[in-house]
């Protein structure tokens, strides 16, 4: 009786363990599409365009150093000082990368706080320059 009585406790101790972590999962993944769906608004897309469009006049086009860009969604991550850190992955070669870290104005369009450049696309957009 009383090592029934202890497998059903543990067994219950078990149960309430596995719901956790599967809420915890659950909430997880929300907040991983939550973030892809920013990422990928338009008005986000505005800000990588702008930006790519102010660094190479010629960009998004077949004559311009930056010829397409997409947004690395393994990335994706909340900045603990606010916003949400985003990686734009150019002309699908991982080393030439801009970092943005998306904020949300109060009329709920996007600006970016700050951005890293590449040492490579840095390199390849002074070239251009010259």
């Amino acid at each position: 009786m009383r090592k029934r009585k202890l497998m059903w406790s543990f067994i219950s101790i078990l149960a309430v363990i596995g719901m956790a972590v599967g809420g915890w999962a659950m909430h997880q993944h929300q907040e991983k599409q939550k973030m892809i769906q920013i990422a990928n608004s338009k008005e986000a897309k505005k800000v990588y365009e702008d930006f790519l469009k102010a660094k190479d006049s010629k960009a998004l086009t077949e004559d311009g150093i930056i010829k397409s860009y997409k947004i690395d969604e393994e990335k994706l991550s909340y900045n603990p000082m606010g916003g949400l850190m985003v990686t734009v992955i150019i002309n699908n070669n991982v080393e030439l990368d801009i970092g943005y870290n998306l904020i949300e104005n109060d009329d709920g369009a996007y600006i970016s706080a700050y951005y890293t450049i590449s040492s490579e696309l840095s390199k390849l957009l002074k070239g251009r320059n010259k």
